[in-house]
């Protein structure tokens, strides 16, 4: 009798703060279930995201290409031109799986029409004001989500506040959500995404759960924001930097991020942030692993954890949000795979991204990966068998707000090169320098890694198809 394809669990988590957790000393985010999952797989401890937006990068999840060829590469819906790259779920749902979708979009792609059911707001959506949110908190006896914000920028909501009521769901701001764990966004999904699975029959599923956390607005729910002490939490070793060393439109945007929000000038001030930022990302850690420890069917079950991009807060001069280029702290991604029969607790350190998600999908249910995915599968990894492997990872970036700009970075061993339209490009050794505070793209003793990462990143683009080498100001 043919065995039964597996089921997939995929949780795609958003906007983490996963390079504090891998490389900061003192108090910082607690990730049990991260750590949990990563000792009954594989944790791919050097992933990065192919692009460090939400829309592109969540757009290359579902098609496996870069965002030079499905071309959603800004992070507002807008008329994307016709691609032939299909999402991945054309393929699972041919085979015969059935494919539910709860959270967050903001792909680019209407889920419905490429197969998915569950629930998945239009647009960047806001959980909080919508029907189904509603109807879970009446069923569950729970009253509306009130936050109490403590801190913001911007346009927003000072003092207390009924989530479903206002909508103020996506601004910069951290502080209690006063009325629990249960009513936070994470534990909502998570529970519509159970009871689907629940409600399955015999053929097999694959299911995304794509929280809203970490992402800001930082609700940290009240019995989690006591979990750490800012006095414990040690400044980022680049809290002072002041990027001279990086493009323009970087530093302009750390000039905006500091005249916004005073705190950033202040470790003082900034430290208490961090600790919500932290403890909002460790509940959310809380709910996933909740959520993975009650799946059904353990033996045939394939689960997957990775984030669309990371989170600069704190970082380089008092970061915030995504606008920064390209540094570590936005590239640097969680990707776990628990793989029945697979390797456990052995982590990996190929390289490996989110750009890999949707030919390892199509790997797990048994099925031939389209010629055209620029990923690979990281099952072979996951299951001891990677006889070989990338040996240089690309990721791309086109700029945020009102700043666009054509940005490519290279990864190979120790080494991560940028090159920016109009320059200055930059060449770090993240071994000795993981923070990126020397530039050595002028530095005589780096000129011969410099060259080769010149022209393997050219040879990478050649092979994927990328013409970013024609924008203007471009090399």
């Amino acid at each position: 009798m043919p065995m039964r394809p597996p089921n997939i669990v995929c949780v795609v988590l958003d906007h983490v703060t996963f390079r504090h957790y891998m490389t900061l000393r003192g108090a910082k985010p607690l990730l049990p279930a991260y750590e949990k999952l990563a000792s009954e797989g594989v944790a791919f401890v050097n992933a990065r995201s192919a692009h460090p937006l939400c829309l592109p990068a969540r757009a290359t999840m579902l098609t496996g290409v870069y965002t030079h060829k499905h071309k959603r590469r800004l992070n507002w819906p807008e008329d994307f031109p016709e691609q032939p790259y299909r999402p991945y779920s054309h393929f699972l749902r041919e085979a015969g799986y059935d494919l539910g979708y709860f959270g967050k979009n903001h792909s680019g792609f209407d889920l419905k029409e490429h197969g998915f059911e569950g629930y998945f707001p239009p647009g960047y959506g806001n959980p909080y004001l919508t029907p189904e949110y509603r109807d879970y908190l009446r069923r569950n006896g729970l009253p509306n989500p009130v936050y109490r914000q403590e801190w913001g920028i911007g346009d927003h909501c000072g003092g207390r506040y009924d989530l479903s009521a206002i909508d103020a769901f996506n601004f910069i701001s951290a502080g209690v959500l006063e009325s629990g764990a249960a009513t936070h966004e994470t534990a909502f999904l998570a529970s519509l995404a159970a009871d689907w699975i629940r409600s399955r029959g015999s053929s097999p599923y694959m299911v995304r759960l794509d929280t809203w956390g970490p992402h800001h607005s930082y609700h940290v729910p009240a019995e989690w924001a006591g979990l750490l002490r800012a006095e414990d939490i040690p400044p980022h070793p680049s809290f002072r930097d002041r990027m001279a060393h990086r493009p323009a439109f970087v530093q302009n945007y750390l000039e905006r991020a500091r005249q916004g929000n005073p705190a950033s000038k202040s470790w003082e001030d900034f430290r208490h942030i961090s600790k919500r930022i932290y403890e909002h990302y460790a509940f959310v850690d809380h709910a996933v692993g909740q959520f993975i420890d009650r799946l059904p069917d353990r033996e045939n079950t394939v689960v997957i954890l990775t984030a669309d991009h990371g989170d600069s807060a704190g970082c380089h001069g008092g970061m915030l949000d995504k606008a920064g280029d390209m540094m570590e702290e936005l590239m640097h991604i969680p990707l776990v795979i628990r793989l029945p029969g697979g390797l456990k607790g052995r982590p990996s350190a190929l390289l490996a991204s989110n750009l890999d998600l949707a030919p390892t999908l199509l790997d797990a249910a048994g099925l031939e990966i389209p010629g055209y995915m620029d990923g690979q599968s990281l099952l072979p990894a996951a299951r001891g068998q990677a006889a070989s492997w990338r040996e240089d990872l690309m990721a791309e970036h086109y700029g945020h707000f009102n700043d666009h700009f054509t940005q490519r970075a290279l990864y190979r061993g120790d080494w991560k090169y940028i090159v920016t339209q109009g320059g200055p490009n930059e060449l770090y050794n993240l071994a000795a320098d993981p923070f990126e505070l020397n530039n050595r793209v002028d530095d005589p003793a780096a000129a011969r890694v410099l060259a080769e990462m010149r022209e393997r990143l050219s040879d990478r683009m050649r092979r994927h198809g990328d013409d970013a080498a024609s924008a203007p100001g471009f090399c």
